[in-house]
């Protein structure tokens, strides 16, 4: 195939691919299955209408609740139908020649994706867990399920109904024109919930020039709802600890906790990570060092089988990983860094967790619907590590809180809390809270608004082998503040979208402003406490029908950085999206404060 027609279909397949629903061929035959079909159809373009949805998950299986499954069907609307409704004539004509090339997702790997089975009772928590789920998968862009019941009977018929993305996809970043990286990938191949992805790296000043990565991904295999994947880079993408350009491999397997009715959740997962010279630099500066990292997880939830509407659980979970280096830097004074030795450690976890989720629209996505979850979360975590030849217990409290309002919007406020323990006493204690609050999306005319506050503080006490506090591109975009001895840092940020209606070729637009303030305390410093802030203005933009997420280009201007000087930065991210919902509880892990 040549170039010209390689970038022909590129910009086909960019281009927003909706059209509206066809009409049944015998409209005389109108069976459960249809009707529960369009009224899925009407929920799934929801967002074209005024109003922006807040509803919580199980709110619409509640009037069936007890009710036997006789029948669970599965549709799936590939590129024919949107969720903004119909489209232009020259629009649906594209998106026709786009479903031609587009191959739907399986009935068979939705299924794989389904954790209600025929014949139980219906519990609408647990299907509105089960519509998440989906809704959670890169390939769905959205999903509903609708519940009919049958004629004369305590039974309901369920129609599972899906809206695929197109999920081929690529790019070129890196560092043009000197250095380009080429992506390439499908999250959805032949629809099968396969995703592969190719990179490769051009870089004359680069030994080697060339460069590549390629990944596997496979979303519930054989419908374990467990997530194997593996990966080669030489690109510096892997799990990578130490600061040079890295080489890897890895491989793992994982299973969520996709809901309180889940009994077991755990994974494996193991990479090894070597350093390359690719830079040509001396040998005297060039750190040589190779590692190995192996993870090991178990978690059970207890009260599974708890009655339909008591969604509070107790977790407990069992966690053993390894960092081990097979070779070590020759650098003498590399010999006390604590990236590059050996970390290992026990740690078990209980948790007690109550949660439920609400859907809305207009935080990170275009109309999409996205999944916010609220309620509570307290884990207590005890532990045994050696890291830097100190073996020490460890022990952590983690208190998370996230609240939620029937206008829409929603708050999350955690406290976290851990130390390790030697000799008696406790050392490397650290102390972190906070919390973010989302308004509601104010509606005005076509255009939605939504603006979200955050303040955080994080306090370290008796060092030993943690490192300082920093500043980096997630506290202030550009700013990289990491040559301080920082025991206290104070965080903040605002933030406000405007979300439009305008669209360019498929893509929605979304202008933003933020602004942020950090303060740091440094003891030994000449200067004890140093402030910083960031001004930034940016736009987002999505295509709802493809596979990457929102993409983000902002400029921000730093009045003062580390050195005294203003300075102007300009930063670009991608695949954003509100993704707190794909578990209830993750593994047991130390905290991680920097």
């Amino acid at each position: 195939m040549t170039f010209r027609a390689l970038f022909a279909l590129f910009v086909v397949f960019c281009i927003h691919v909706d059209i509206f629903a066809q009409d049944a061929n015998d409209t005389s035959k109108v069976s459960i299955t249809q009707r529960a079909l369009d009224k899925g159809m009407d929920f799934i373009t929801r967002s074209n209408r005024d109003t922006v949805l807040v509803e919580k998950a199980e709110e619409k299986f509640l009037p069936y609740e007890g009710m036997i499954i006789r029948n669970i069907s599965v549709e799936n609307l590939g590129f024919e139908f949107s969720i903004y409704g119909r489209q232009k004539p020259i629009v649906r004509k594209v998106g026709r020649i786009a479903n031609k090339l587009h191959t739907n997702t399986r009935e068979k790997t939705i299924r794989q994706h389904l954790f209600i089975k025929p014949n139980q009772r219906l519990n609408p928590y647990k299907i509105g867990d089960n519509e998440r789920f989906l809704r959670d998968q890169a390939f769905i862009l959205e999903s509903r399920i609708i519940a009919t019941q049958v004629p004369g009977t305590d039974s309901v018929d369920l129609v599972v109904i899906s809206r695929d993305v197109f999920s081929i996809g690529g790019s070129v970043g890196g560092s043009l024109p000197t250095a380009p990286l080429f992506k390439v990938y499908d999250a959805n191949v032949d629809g099968r919930a396969q995703g592969f992805e190719f990179d490769f790296l051009y870089d004359m000043d680069r030994k080697p020039k060339t460069g590549i990565g390629f990944a596997y991904t496979k979303s519930s295999v054989m419908g374990s709802l467990a997530d194997f994947s593996t990966y080669y880079t030489q690109l510096n993408s892997g799990i990578s600890l130490g600061e040079e350009k890295e080489y890897a491999m890895g491989i793992s397997l994982e299973r969520p906790l996709v809901s309180p009715y889940s009994k077991l959740a755990g994974g494996a997962g193991w990479s090894q990570n070597w350093s390359k010279n690719v830079d040509s630099r001396p040998d005297s500066v060039f750190l040589d060092y190779k590692y190995n990292v192996s993870n090991l997880w178990l978690g059970y939830n207890f009260g599974s089988e708890k009655a339909l509407q008591d969604r509070s659980r107790k977790f407990v979970a069992l966690r053993a990983f390894d960092g081990y280096f097979l070779s070590y830097p020759d650098q003498e004074e590399m010999g006390l860094e604590r990236k590059y030795r050996n970390s290992r450690g026990v740690l078990a976890q209980f948790t007690l967790y109550e949660q439920d989720f609400f859907k809305t629209q207009y935080v990170y996505g275009f109309g999409r619907t996205e999944d916010i979850p609220f309620g509570c979360n307290l884990s207590a975590t005890l532990g045994y590590t050696k890291t830097l030849e100190f073996a020490r217990p460890y022990a952590d409290v983690n208190l998370n809180y996230k609240g939620a309002n029937s206008s829409g919007s929603f708050y999350e406020v955690t406290l976290n809390a851990a130390s390790y323990f030697r000799n008696g006493s406790s050392e490397d204690i650290a102390i972190q809270t906070g919390g973010t609050f989302y308004t509601q999306a104010y509606s005005i005319g076509k255009y939605k608004i939504r603006s979200n506050a955050s303040a955080f503080y994080t306090q370290l006490f008796d060092g030993v082998t943690n490192e300082w506090l920093t500043i980096r591109g997630n506290t202030i975009p550009g700013l990289r503040v990491e040559e301080v001895d920082a025991t206290q840092r104070i965080s903040f940020g605002f933030e406000s979208s405007l979300f439009t209606p305008w669209s360019l070729i498929g893509f929605r637009i979304a202008p933003f402003s933020s602004f942020y303030w950090a303060k740091l305390k440094c003891p030994t410093c000449g200067n004890k406490y140093q402030n910083f802030t960031g001004i930034s203005l940016g736009v987002r933009t999505r295509n709802e029908n493809l596979i990457f997420g929102t993409m983000e280009i902002k400029g921000t201007f730093i009045p003062t950085d580390d050195e005294g000087s203003s300075k102007f930065a300009v930063s670009f991210r991608k695949n954003l999206r509100f993704r707190k919902s794909d578990v209830y509880v993750e593994q047991p892990s130390l905290i991680n404060y920097n």
